[in-house]
């Protein structure tokens, strides 16, 4: 997959009023692509088509949803195929987390929290594989995180959605390539966005934080490789290790102290 053979074609972000998703739009549509931006804040999804239109000089489409919301993926669908728009660039970004104690959350935010990161992720890929099937190169990046790779005390949901992410994810890559459709899962690192604030983060050992810019311009930048799973998280390979060959009850006592709430 070469971004330059996309360009005039059309790429859709989910999560793109903010941060890592926002980046993805502003660096497809640099690459000369058509992009639709979907997310809840209609007023940031705006702000954000007007300053890709005159920078770029590309198409927008603007989708404010709620993708949570049941039959909302089929409808974002039917809105683009009678719009005439065939996705060649399919990003799923959107995604949100929460730390903190287990039985803190109410169990209404972890369903919306398991569908968001989960369900509408896998029905996307779905709702969409007619249209990057129908291109010769085409591509999908699911953005997981590395709370995939062992459980995470304080953040049990969030780390488990993204497990299940991750290997469904590889797994695609492993059925579609054979299409033309590269699927690679993006590992970011912690990045400076809304995530925390939305997370309801607090002061723990996850001090340093990447730019959306870094995220994303490790995933574009190495489309040429066909990757799998491409890690823009520092010290990843350290962190595989040690989920991989360390005994469940270390490896959960070790990351509990890193995540665990101030007294």
């Amino acid at each position: 997959m070469k971004l330059a053979q996309a360009a005039g074609h059309w790429a859709l972000v989910t999560g793109a009023s903010s941060g890592i998703g926002r980046e993805f739009a502003v660096q497809l549509a640099q690459k000369g692509m058509h992009v639709v931006l979907v997310a809840r804040r209609k007023d940031r999804l705006d702000a954000l088509a007007a300053e890709l239109r005159q920078k770029s000089g590309v198409r927008i489409e603007v989708v404010a949803a709620d993708l949570t919301e049941k039959g909302m993926v089929e409808q974002i669908k039917r809105q683009l195929d009678q719009a005439g728009i065939c996705v060649r660039v399919l990003c799923n970004n959107a995604a949100f987390g929460r730390w903190g104690r287990f039985e803190q959350t109410e169990p209404e935010l972890y369903r919306q929290m398991i569908e968001l990161n989960t369900t509408v992720v896998m029905s996307m890929c779905h709702a969409f594989m007619e249209d990057l099937a129908s291109h010769p190169t085409s591509l999908v990046i699911n953005v997981s995180s590395a709370a995939s790779y062992q459980p995470v005390p304080y953040m049990a949901v969030y780390a488990a959605s993204k497990a299940f992410l991750q290997s469904f994810s590889q797994a695609l890559h492993g059925e579609w390539k054979e299409r033309g459709i590269l699927v690679q899962t993006l590992v970011p690192g912690p990045t400076e966005s809304e995530f925390d604030t939305t997370a309801r983060a607090y002061d723990s050992a996850l001090t340093e934080r990447g730019t959306p810019y870094e995220m994303v311009h490790a995933s574009l930048s190495k489309l040429d490789s066909g990757l799998p799973v491409i890690g823009a998280a520092k010290g990843i390979w350290k962190q595989r290790m040690f989920a991989g060959l360390f005994p469940p009850k270390m490896i959960i006592r070790e990351v509990a102290k890193m995540f665990m709430p101030p007294k």
